[in-house]
């Protein structure tokens, strides 16, 4: 009935594999759980523990692929038609999470897609880091706000899609940050019925504020990529809409221009500060706008 995915890089999945393994047996379920090592320089799961929780398998990829292409791998190797991605960082927020996704699809409904949200565990140990104020702020939404604008609140570290579906619409394989609105876009225009749940994942890989910005900075680089190809659309992006809302008003030379002086003094102020939000708006909004690749 449901293959569990885990791809991973260099992460311990332990934990994450023992709660997912619980709440599967428990549902009386057919399932399977599969982990993906991306070519990992660390162990992510040790041998013995692979022994003891049947149903369970580990894949080492012989190069890094990224977790795109790792996630098609194990999408290949997937015997059962549901399939759930879960990003090797996170637990379940509660001890019903498989039951609450196996009562939807139970529910023979047109969903295709269900995504259940990230949270953000309230004992975390570094709060003041950006990428969890970050989280907080714009990735925890109620389902009934996503719900809104379902695909426009894609997160697919926490998704539960059918098999036939996930290799229809996870076309974009690139190891690039920021490919999920590239997704969104594929289940928008092949009208897949997707369904936001609050069923929620804490999410524990909270990089420190210098990797978080080097990553949100690869993430506006892709999107301008992909918007320049046609391949994401205003409809699922602020970001977009607002650049080309600058684009209308002649101003995007301007924000490339400030973004460009003020950018040594940008990344020193996020990176060491707990300012405005507003900062890290017009920082993504300079990477996105320009084209100097080295900045």
């Amino acid at each position: 009935m449901l293959s569990i995915l885990i791809p991973t890089y260099n992460y311990n999945v332990e934990a994450l594999v023992h709660e997912l393994h619980a709440q599967s047996t428990a549902c009386n379920i057919e399932f399977e759980i599969i982990i993906g090592d991306d070519f990992s320089n660390t162990a992510v799961i040790s041998t013995a523990f692979l022994s003891e929780n049947k149903f369970t398998y580990l894949h080492n990829n012989d190069k890094s692929m990224g977790r795109t292409s790792t996630r098609h791998l194990l999408t290949s190797k997937a015997r059962y038609p549901w399939l759930l991605f879960i990003d090797a960082d996170m637990l379940p927020k509660d001890k019903n999470y498989i039951k609450t996704y196996i009562a939807e699809i139970s529910k023979d409904r047109n969903e295709s897609a269900y995504f259940g949200g990230y949270s953000y565990p309230e004992n975390y140990d570094h709060k003041d880091r950006l990428r969890y104020r970050y989280g907080v702020k714009r990735e925890y939404k109620l389902a009934a706000e996503r719900n809104k604008i379902p695909y426009r609140n894609i997160y697919s570290g926490n998704m539960l899609i059918q098999k036939s579906t996930f290799i229809q619409t996870n076309t974009t394989l690139d190891n690039r940050y920021g490919l999920d609105l590239a997704f969104s876009r594929n289940l928008e225009n092949q009208k897949i019925n997707v369904k936001h749940l609050d069923n929620y994942t804490d999410h524990y890989g909270i990089e420190d504020n210098s990797t978080f910005l080097l990553k949100y900075k690869s993430a506006a680089k892709t999107l301008r990529q992909l918007y320049d190809s046609g391949l994401i659309s205003s409809n699922q992006s602020k970001l977009i809409q607002n650049f080309e809302l600058l684009s209308k008003l002649k101003l995007v030379g301007i924000v490339r221009l400030k973004g460009w002086i003020l950018n040594p003094l940008l990344r020193w102020i996020l990176i060491h500060t707990k300012v405005s939000f507003v900062v890290l708006d017009f920082y993504k909004m300079y990477h996105f706008s320009s084209n100097i690749e080295n900045n």
